[in-house]
């Protein structure tokens, strides 16, 4: 089957149809749910500030990837915020408290995201079978409210629903040896080294995705207009727009509806690429 027609699908989607999957939903989800600890442990690692909030709550990929090194480097036992008498099951792994910062954002965010449900009924008239889309969401707004099929859709991060792993990260990979201090002993610098190898886990895989997904992106040879809706067009995901720039047609014809002057300026930047 040929389809002439791809939609490129991000948050702002799901949020037309009055779901609460903003990352500031995502802080009070935790609050609702007593984990007021894991809020301080990740604002103490990703300190990054936008106005007078953490950047975490309005951009939580971009925080990630800008994390106070020596926050991470020196981490302890003795300064974690962790309530560890009511951790419950997130954080337990084989038995012990699990304080890798990986571990501890995959489990909370799957479980937040596991419970979104969708408010509203459709808003788009144009989403139909009749097109493949490549959505960013981990929900199945495509599947459920407009009965897309699922082999139409690729859910790049991954799809909650199905228990998959939910791909939650940033772009800033760093060489842990870098950070090798011949003035403190061998453990010490062995624990340094482990911690910043767990930080770079929350680089996003790009080409491992887009490799397992290879054929999916070889059915797009057909399209001639990609429409993208609800993207920011943040650079993180800038890899994943080029393979699809390297998979359709060079007339192909793109469709941009930016939300803010933010993404207009991103948008402006993407083409380039």
């Amino acid at each position: 089957m040929f389809f002439l027609t791809l939609y490129i699908i991000g948050n702002g989607f799901d949020l037309a149809h009055g779901m609460k999957t903003r990352y500031g939903d995502f802080k009070r989800w935790l609050i609702d749910n007593g984990r007021v600890d894991v809020i301080q442990e990740l604002q103490s690692a990703y300190p990054s500030q936008k106005g007078n909030e953490y950047l975490l709550w309005s951009d939580f990929e971009t925080a990630l990837g800008e994390y106070d090194l020596d926050t991470v480097i020196n981490w302890s036992w003795e300064n974690l915020y962790l309530n560890v008498d009511s951790v419950g099951n997130m954080l337990f792994n084989n038995g012990f408290i699990d304080t890798q910062l990986p571990d501890i954002i995959s489990e909370a965010f799957t479980k937040w995201v596991c419970g979104i449900r969708m408010l509203s009924p459709k808003v788009f008239d144009n989403i139909t079978s009749e097109s493949l889309y490549l959505t960013f969401n981990y929900t199945d707004t495509l599947e459920t409210l407009y009965q897309i099929p699922e082999w139409q859709v690729l859910h790049i991060h991954g799809r909650a629903s199905k228990g998959e792993k939910l791909i939650v990260g940033h772009n800033h990979h760093i060489n842990p040896a870098d950070y090798w201090d011949d003035n403190i002993d061998l453990r010490e610098n062995n624990e340094r080294i482990q911690r910043l190898t767990d930080m770079n886990d929350l680089c996003k895989p790009y080409y491992d995705i887009i490799e397992r997904n290879e054929i999916f992106f070889q059915s797009m040879n057909s399209i001639s207009d990609i429409y993208v809706i609800g993207h920011s067009c943040d650079e993180i995901d800038y890899p994943y727009f080029r393979k699809v720039r390297e998979s359709v047609s060079s007339n192909a014809r793109w469709h941009y509806n930016p939300y803010s002057e933010d993404d207009e300026r991103r948008i402006d930047v993407l083409k380039q690429k």
